[in-house]
């Protein structure tokens, strides 16, 4: 087994090496959201409205995320020292064990934006309908592309223990470009700017899933 390199490289060039690509990494995670809401609240007459909407469907999102990256974070652990104990056999196992769980935990959500969104948005929104229907929209979409967010959060683990951080901000890059012009032609495209935003959001952390999940097999 291929000896890992955190094991070997000294302290300030792995430092240097790994730390920098995933400082980044969580800058750009940071600030599409952020982007979001400018793009949202600029969209028309009904864009304090949608912003609105957006913030009511933001909580599910974050714990979407936050479950994502607890589970990675396991993951990542388990697997470092795995990789430093030279046990192939339970690398293996916690890498499939990983995807496994990233398929339950999206499996969850699916099922909660196509049938939880409605009365979620509801609890906050009081009668106003138009902010019910706009967030409802706005979560169910969430939900139900999350895996494009779990998956990348758990390949991206896989790199980060493996030594590969750089191979993980190449996709966030990657996927950052192709939403800002996938965007462009979802808002041109169709007169609902927030759909856009979010079918354009979701498809980018799929796009960073594909690139993480090719990279972590080189």
């Amino acid at each position: 087994m291929e000896k890992n390199k955190m094991a070997v490289v000294p302290l300030k060039k792995l430092f240097l090496k790994m730390g920098l690509p995933m400082i980044i990494s969580m800058v750009l995670q940071a600030l599409y959201n952020v982007i979001d809401s400018i793009f949202i609240t600029n969209m028309g007459s009904d864009g304090v409205i949608a912003n609105q909407a957006l913030t009511l469907a933001f909580p599910i999102q974050l714990l979407i995320i936050a479950i994502g990256v607890g589970t990675g974070v396991g993951i990542n652990a388990l697997l470092s020292k795995s990789l430093g104990e030279q046990n192939k056999d339970k690398v293996n196992k916690i890498a499939g064990t990983g995807i496994f769980l990233s398929i339950c935990i999206y499996v969850v959500f699916l099922v909660f934006g196509l049938f939880g969104s409605e009365k979620f948005i509801r609890l906050f929104a009081g009668s106003n309908q138009k902010v019910i229907e706009m967030g409802t929209t706005y979560l169910k979409i969430c939900c139900c592309f999350s895996y494009g967010s779990i998956g990348f959060t758990v390949y991206e683990r896989f790199l980060q223990s493996t030594g590969k951080t750089h191979f993980s901000t190449i996709a966030q890059i990657s996927g950052a470009r192709y939403k800002y012009y996938f965007r462009l032609y979802l808002y041109l495209s169709y007169e609902n700017g927030r759909c856009g935003s979010r079918f354009s959001n979701n498809y980018w952390t799929i796009c960073f899933f594909v690139c993480s999940n090719v990279f972590s097999l080189l």
